[in-house]
């Protein structure tokens, strides 16, 4: 009986280490992404604005990034799901309207393979917005950007911007943020002002919360 128990321990044991050695095999970035380690995940952003990111914190950046010749605002975050989730969730725009504040409808018109043509109607302070924007998906970078569908009558100027996300572990992922806004010429220029300073912050916090939340989560009624 002793010798039966030795190999039953010495099997169980041989058991979990294998189990081990697989999820170590399992566990690190995926084929194509970049790490946190990348010189790029952190890079323009002062030690005390890398700390608040690794804190939890939303960062809007104080040096702005120079992206076709125009001075985009940048922020910095981390969403607590790894990489492959954040990319699904992060890629269906059509899905903004669950989230985003004063987002009336977000209308997915056309998608295939690496693109998708969604259709904003966006209501700010009592004025109402229409425009499509053109989406360009890149999972073997996972970077996500877009712009204004050029074949549209769009009633911004200019809509443009990007996501760049990086592996940080399998439940976390840093993620860097650009956009450039110009309304149209019978738009107010708070509206501009509105979209891109003042409105940012707490559109990327709903962001985070929808994605941190899987999916689950909904913004307030009447929002």
């Amino acid at each position: 009986m002793a010798v039966r128990s030795r190999k039953v321990s010495w099997l169980s044991a041989g058991l979990a280490v294998t189990l081990i050695a697989l999820g170590a095999l399992a566990a690190g970035p995926p084929p194509g992404a970049p790490t946190d380690k990348d010189p790029t995940a952190y890079q323009g952003m002062t030690p005390a604005e890398i700390a608040r990111v690794k804190k939890g914190e939303i960062v809007i950046l104080n040096a702005p990034e120079n992206v076709n010749g125009k001075q985009m605002i940048t922020a910095a975050f981390v969403f607590n799901q790894g990489i492959d989730t954040v990319w699904t969730l992060m890629t269906s725009g059509w899905r903004q309207q669950e989230y985003l504040p004063r987002l009336q409808s977000s209308k997915k018109i056309k998608q295939w393979e690496g693109h998708d043509i969604i259709e904003m109607h966006v209501s700010i302070i009592g004025i109402d917005i229409s425009y499509q924007v053109l989406g360009d998906r890149d999972k073997s970078k996972y970077r996500s950007s877009w712009k204004l569908n050029p074949d549209y009558d769009n009633d911004m100027k200019q809509v443009t911007g990007f996501f760049q996300f990086y592996y940080i572990d399998d439940t976390h992922t840093l993620a860097r943020y650009g956009t450039w806004v110009e309304v149209g010429a019978f738009i107010p220029a708070a509206v501009q002002e509105y979209m891109t300073k003042r409105d940012l912050p707490t559109a990327l916090a709903a962001q985070k919360k929808w994605v941190d939340s899987n999916g689950a989560y909904r913004k307030p009624a009447g929002t």
